[in-house]
């Protein structure tokens, strides 16, 4: 058959596994239903709609004290993610007779013995793609797992006979999670926003006509939309990041490693010098704790040796020696001018910290970012996109339009002189950044450190889907070579008359004139504004806590 035959005959699949009675006889334009959440809120049973506006932490304590069953929690997340799919696109893998039956034994389980089998029992937990499950297919994006049986056997580590699962997945099962849907990413999971040959464009869910983000932009959707509470997604420039910003939305990008990836398909899967990382996306702040502090108190360590052992050292703000923090303040990265909402938000940020008394330094990037951009993209693109050019010829399947419009690849893969050369300098660039974390004091002529810095999650709180170079990706991407724990924290939403375009700008280059050209405060009102809030490596627990500080001195405000 021919590739487009193949991909369809896979989209068909995905709606055949459906219920019929959820099936929609006819999916609402966009400008009919934009907020997919807000529709199904005002269609769905109250019952329904009352399961799913929970927390994850509310869930699990529900279902502990039986006040609800696995079972029940389970088909509601799998009614609510089959009605967001099928308007948003946003589902890779669908089994929910498999989520069911576990759910199920759960169920008789807690029935005989009173107790849960772990943290997380019953909890409806959705993942990217790349993460494999037994008996479930993963695609990363192309179409040739669908053609090619040993292709599907090598990213879903079976070619050596055995049906393995990804060891986080394993993990959180233990601690009693329940699986029922794999989330869409784009070819090869290289993009910021998300759309392949395989399955076509994933939509924003707040805003069907805008971009969900990419790479882990079926997450973000669904997640956005309360078709899930908290699921798993990865990170090599932005991909946890931007789709979190875009469906405003909680996402952690951990230091590399500190989560496992261990059986995680990926692309470049042993490229050594800057690697993708694993981590939580959730509505809420306490929900991207649980689950990364289950899987941290889990020791992968004992079974992933790229883990480092370092075991959950929870961060008490109450507990510091000092309990007043110090933030920097990065307003921009001296690329790309963000657009007005996140200078409004910078400003009630800093508004909050000063209240509760913390000190806030602006923060000026101490190197020219250009330098950690271009690093990164030549990293990416060091084998001249061979790897994908391979995987599309076994399904004939061509390049994706995103992947065209992303990358400019050379027309040869470099040495491995060069591509050490490329490791050595993401060195020297880590070693510059960090010694821009001691500020000289206000009040007297000392030295001292930052606790974070802050900056915009992204240029603009997102863009019309499938015209990612309107919004150029500078704020993401920096962050993976300096490999710092990174945090997405919501801080309000684009509010058209108080986020008016600047008046008098004058953009620093091509690339900023069209970000700014793309601002449409009609288009983006409502939209969710996040930040990054950036601690230095391995300090995941800091980096919650200090985000929970944010979040409470914005509450008081």
């Amino acid at each position: 058959m021919l590739w487009e035959e193949v991909a369809q005959l896979k989209r068909d699949s995905n709606l055949g596994k459906i219920r019929k009675e959820w099936l929609l006889d006819e999916i609402p334009s966009v400008d009919e239903v934009g907020d997919v959440s807000q529709y199904l809120d005002l269609c769905l049973p109250s019952e329904e709609v009352g399961i799913t506006s929970k927390t994850a932490v509310e869930l699990v304590d529900c279902i502990s004290k039986g006040k609800l069953t696995a079972y029940k929690v389970t088909e509601v997340f799998c009614h609510r993610a089959a009605l967001i799919h099928q308007m948003t696109n946003c589902l890779s893998e669908i089994f929910f007779d498999k989520a069911l039956a576990r759910a199920k034994e759960l169920d008789d389980y807690f029935e005989k013995r009173g107790t849960t089998v772990g943290p997380l029992h019953g909890l409806p937990i959705s993942l990217k793609d790349q993460v494999n499950l037994k008996g479930v297919e993963t695609s990363i994006g192309y179409v040739a797992p669908f053609i090619n049986d040993e292709y599907m056997k090598e990213i879903t580590g079976n070619s050596a006979g055995i049906d393995k699962e990804s060891l986080i997945a394993k993990l959180l099962a233990d601690a009693g999670a329940v699986f029922y849907v794999k989330t869409t990413v784009p070819m090869a999971m290289l993009g910021y926003d998300t759309s392949s040959n395989l399955f076509g464009q994933t939509l924003n869910s707040l805003n069907r006509k805008l971009s969900c983000g990419g790479s882990s932009g079926g997450e973000g959707s669904l997640i956005g939309a309360s078709g899930s509470k908290v699921g798993l997604g990865t990170d090599i420039g932005g991909s946890i990041r931007t789709p979190s910003a875009f469906q405003g939305l909680f996402g952690l990008r951990p230091s590399s490693n500190r989560l496992p990836y261990l059986g995680v398909a990926n692309s470049m899967a042993d490229q050594p010098v800057i690697c993708s990382v694993i981590g939580p996306m959730a509505q809420d702040l306490q929900d991207l704790k649980l689950i990364t502090k289950c899987i941290i108190d889990s020791r992968p360590w004992e079974i992933d040796p790229k883990v480092p052992p370092l075991p959950w050292r929870e961060f008490k703000i109450q507990d510091s020696p000092n309990p007043k923090f110090i933030f920097g303040i990065m307003e921009w990265d001296r690329v790309i001018f963000p657009h007005p909402p996140f200078i409004r938000a910078l400003q009630l940020i800093k508004q909050a910290l000063l209240s509760q008394g913390h000190q806030v330094f602006n923060f000026e990037p101490p190197m020219d970012h250009n330098l950690l951009l271009n690093l990164l993209t030549s990293i990416f693109t060091a084998d001249a996109l061979q790897e994908i050019k391979t995987n599309c010829a076994k399904s004939g399947e061509p390049l994706n339009s995103l992947i065209q419009r992303s990358f400019d690849a050379p027309s040869e893969p470099i040495s491995v002189i060069d591509h050490w050369k490329q490791a050595k300098l993401k060195y020297e660039y880590q070693q510059v950044y960090d010694r821009a974390w001691t500020q000289p004091s206000k009040s007297a002529d000392l030295e001292t450190e930052l606790d974070c810095f802050i900056a915009p999650a992204w240029c603009s709180t997102s863009f019309i889907a499938g015209e990612n170079l309107r919004s150029p990706s500078t704020y993401t991407r920096f962050l993976n070579v300096l490999d710092y724990t990174v945090i997405v924290v919501p801080v309000t939403k684009v509010d058209k008359i108080l986020d008016k375009p600047f008046e008098h700008y004058s953009p620093i280059s091509e690339k900023d004139e069209i970000n700014y050209k793309n601002y449409d405060p009609e288009l983006m009102h409502g939209m969710p504004v996040c930040i990054q809030l950036v601690c230095k490596r391995y300090q995941e627990e800091k980096a919650i806590a200090l985000a929970e500080l944010l979040v409470d001195a914005l509450d008081k405000l």
